[in-house]
C-alpha cells in the first residue's frame, strides 16, 4: 500500500521541489506540506484537487490506496492508442484543438471559482 503521503512526496522529488516552493504553490506553510508528506494530517480536498492539477495526476489517483493503481485510466490509454495510429498532421491538429480546449476549460474555471 503506497500512502496519500508517499505519492505527494515522491511527486515534490519528481519534479524538483523544495518544501517550500511546493507551499508557496499551494498557499499553505512548509510544516502543512511536511506533516502530510508523513501522513501527520490529510490535505483538503481542494489542496488535492490543486495538487493533482499542478503535477498533472488524477485526483482518484492520489486518494487511491491501491499501490498498484495507474496514473493512466483506461479510456486515456485508448485515446493515445488512436492518436498514435493518426498521421502526424492530424496529430498536429488534435494537439492544437486540445490546447484550446484547455485554455478554454481553465478560463471558465477561474471565473467560476
Amino acid at each position: 500500500m503506497v500512502s496519500l503521503g508517499d505519492k505527494l512526496r515522491s511527486l515534490r522529488l519528481k519534479t524538483k521541489k523544495t518544501l517550500r516552493e511546493q507551499s508557496k504553490v499551494l498557499g499553505v506553510s512548509m510544516n502543512s506540506v511536511y506533516r502530510w508528506e508523513h501522513d501527520l494530517t490529510i490535505p483538503r480536498k481542494p489542496t488535492l484537487r490543486i495538487m493533482a492539477d499542478y503535477y498533472n495526476v488524477p485526483l482518484e489517483w492520489l486518494l487511491s490506496e491501491d499501490s498498484s493503481a495507474s496514473l493512466v485510466s483506461e479510456a486515456e490509454l485508448d485515446l493515445l492508442g488512436m492518436f498514435r495510429r493518426l498521421p502526424d498532421q492530424s496529430r498536429f491538429k488534435v494537439l492544437g484543438y486540445v490546447e484550446r480546449m484547455s485554455i478554454e476549460d481553465h478560463s471558465v474555471e477561474e471565473y467560476l471559482y
